[in-house]
């Protein structure tokens, strides 16, 4: 084999597995577009956040559950909760940077309210990090 085509194969090689590698790690962000509820029982650490499909299961009886509701036309309604303890939705918006798997909400007034790296997205299963 020829140097030339042996450089050409190392080359070729090293290309494929950064795009194998670049596809692992691209996130398939249409699966964020579904209602979550957080699982906090299923939390593992104090920085990761679990959230499930809210028709998952049903929920154990909590004073206050995070729901993120995400559009695929950029859309998100998510639960806040009041200083009184009351819990209500306010409609905003969403974006997702996919170089560093960050989502971001934003309210009504284009203020950011969440800020988190995705760190894991499967149709069941939504694992966030507070952004850093």
């Amino acid at each position: 084999m020829s140097r030339l085509n042996l450089i050409t194969m190392v080359f070729a090689s090293a290309f494929m597995m950064t795009s194998c590698e670049e596809s692992k790690n691209r996130l398939q962000i249409e699966l964020l577009e579904n209602n979550w509820t957080q699982a906090f029982e299923e939390k593992l650490s104090d920085d990761l956040e679990v959230y499930r499909p809210s028709d998952y299961k049903d929920f154990p009886v909590a004073r206050y559950r995070q729901v993120f509701n995400f559009h695929e036309n950029k859309v998100c309604e998510y639960l806040v909760l009041a200083e009184n303890d009351g819990h209500y939705m306010e409609t905003g918006t969403w974006e997702y940077d996919p170089k560093t798997n960050r989502i971001k909400i934003l309210n009504s007034e284009t203020e950011i309210v969440h800020d988190f790296e995705v760190v894991q997205l499967s149709e069941d299963l939504l694992k966030l990090e507070p952004a850093k």
